[in-house]
């Protein structure tokens, strides 16, 4: 079929996901919306997965927590974004406990090598993310719950989790949503 080859499907992600025409950004990172473009969504999961295999969920976990729970992408991000990347032969799946691992290609390896400073400013952004965090106006109160929302999940998720922990969260969302409540 007429433009169904490797090279092909290459050049259509790359100018549908943004990727030619030098549109990069910088240490900065994006004014407004996501903080991480199509292209630096895949190249941000290639360089996950080639850390460790993962699956879909946990790629979208590890960049919340990287991103200090600022970005959070939703599954109808992620999902197409490794169909893609499966279909240019970047990652290939394995079926391992019954989920759907992603594991790094040759081709995925050499691309990451191909775009490494690329990758290096993403993870210099989600870097800055994290930073951001730490010195957030304390007027902001957008920000505070999107830090309150990270710290409940990561302490709800912590591996010694256990039912006590789980209740004793649920009596300090309690205690604030009351306080607030109070507020007139």
């Amino acid at each position: 079929m007429h433009g169904h080859n490797r090279h092909g499907r290459r050049e259509r992600w790359h100018m549908k996901m943004g990727m030619g025409g030098g549109h990069r950004h910088g240490r900065g990172g994006r004014r407004g919306g996501r903080p991480l473009g199509h292209g630096d969504l895949r190249l941000l999961i290639l360089s996950l997965i080639s850390e460790t295999p993962r699956h879909g969920y946990d790629l979208i976990r590890e960049i919340e927590t990287r991103t200090g729970g600022t970005y959070k992408p939703s599954p109808g991000v992620m999902y197409p974004a490794l169909e893609i990347i499966q279909d240019l032969a970047l990652a290939e799946v394995r079926t391992e406990d019954g989920k759907k691992t992603f594991h790094i290609t040759a081709e995925g390896t050499e691309e990451l090598m191909r775009e490494a400073a690329t990758v290096e400013a993403i993870h210099a952004r989600l870097a800055d993310l994290m930073r951001a965090e730490e010195d957030v106006d304390p007027a902001d109160v957008r920000t505070a719950m999107h830090r309150l929302r990270h710290a409940v999940v990561t302490s709800a998720r912590h591996s010694v989790a256990d039912d006590t922990r789980h209740r004793r969260i649920v009596a300090i969302l309690s205690a604030a949503r009351d306080e607030i409540s109070s507020l007139d």
